[in-house]
């Protein structure tokens, strides 16, 4: 482990994931959700659990299986409250997830949110010729190497 992250570790493999989703199953069992009305679920949803795997998100492009769990979790969480029982969707998920200009309640896709943060680094490297990752990659791979696809 090096700063949170397992180092040496597949990131493809669901074991590589497992510590982010044991902490998601912490929080949700901490909480008597069933007492929670949709308001505060939402609100639980967006703030917390939504920003616990952001860290490993941040680096690691997660596996779609990952991304599938985390957002069930999130699913049930919401519509349910807790793992115990099973309930309707009254609204589909994908709407949930939509902007609220859109009519949606602005909860993060998982797998879109991986991606942007993924796509951060890319950008850092482009605009950013001073700092210390583009002269890492650069030492590494070369001038080319280090932007690819630009010049």
């Amino acid at each position: 482990m090096y700063l949170g992250l397992p180092i040496g570790g597949n990131s493809r493999k669901l074991s590589f994931w497992q510590p982010v989703v044991d902490r998601i199953k912490a929080h949700l069992s901490l909480w008597s959700n069933k007492f929670l009305s949709f308001g505060g679920r939402l609100v639980l949803l967006k703030s917390v659990l939504s920003s616990l795997p952001v860290y490993f998100l941040s680096f690691i492009k997660a596996p779609a299986g990952i991304i599938s769990s985390i957002e069930s979790m999130f699913k049930r969480f919401f519509w349910v409250g807790g793992e115990e029982h099973r309930k309707i969707a009254w609204i589909n998920w994908d709407t949930i997830c939509s902007n609220m200009e859109d009519g949606g309640l602005g909860v993060r896709r998982m797998g879109v949110f991986n991606f942007s943060l993924l796509g951060k680094w890319c950008w850092r490297l482009l605009m950013e010729k001073e700092g210390l990752w583009y002269h890492v990659l650069k030492a590494h791979y070369g001038e080319e190497g280090a932007v690819k696809g630009r010049g």
